[in-house]
């Protein structure tokens, strides 16, 4: 049920922007000179990239739980899984500042926010920044602002069941759900989180104790 893993810092790690630690369970984003003089050139319409870091274990089958803390000066994270088709186009995807392309927003990968509200998709992806927790559009509950914004948890877990093609993000605190959704497990599944500005993501472990014992209370 735990899911084990590191930060892969091969595949995809941007080593201008993010800084890993020696034992690979945090890292940080740091903005570097390139995006600094990138912006100097820019004076209107100006896109910053999100970077890519996933964990270095795919996950094919069953259900695994795992968590992190997001830091609470973190200016932009995304957390979630996503597939290694998914994964592959993200990563080869142009990373240039003044490119709107970046865009890999949770719940979609295209300019529609309702485009696949009813369909399984390879990825899922929620928002954590500036100490607070974004819920997806979705069909099911509103879409005002107000009611999609949610004090940032001090963990947050991440539940994949692969076999029903779901994924569940929890409030580690109050082990309460803050979101879940249908999730495509069709390909090999891996963690994956993005950082924009300055922000840290700490892998935590202690805390998956905590997911087991409120499984089999209920």
């Amino acid at each position: 049920m735990v899911f084990s893993f590191l930060f892969d810092e091969k595949c995809g790690y941007n080593t201008e922007h993010l800084l890993l630690n020696l034992k690979r369970d945090r890292v940080e984003s740091r903005a570097g000179f390139n995006v600094l003089l990138a912006a100097e050139r820019i004076q209107v319409g100006h896109y910053t990239s999100l970077d890519y870091i996933i964990g270095d274990v795919g996950i094919t089958k069953g259900k695994h739980f795992w968590a992190c803390r997001v830091e609470p000066y973190s200016y932009l994270v995304k957390v979630g899984v996503a597939s290694s088709d998914k994964l592959q186009e993200w990563l080869r995807s142009p990373r240039d500042a003044a490119s709107p392309r970046y865009e890999q927003d949770s719940g979609h990968d295209s300019g529609s926010e309702d485009a696949c509200f009813d369909s399984s998709q390879p990825f899922t992806l929620v928002t954590i920044g500036m100490k607070k927790f974004f819920i997806p559009k979705s069909p099911t509950s509103s879409n005002e602002p107000e009611n999609r914004v949610l004090p940032m948890p001090t963990s947050i877990g991440i539940f994949l069941d692969c076999d029903k093609g779901k994924v569940s993000f929890y409030d580690m605190d109050h082990m309460k759900c803050l979101y879940e959704r249908q999730v495509d497990c069709s390909h090999t599944m891996y963690p994956a989180f993005a950082l924009m500005g300055s922000g840290g993501i700490q892998l935590e472990e202690t805390i998956t104790a905590k997911y087991l014992e409120y499984e089999e209370d209920v």
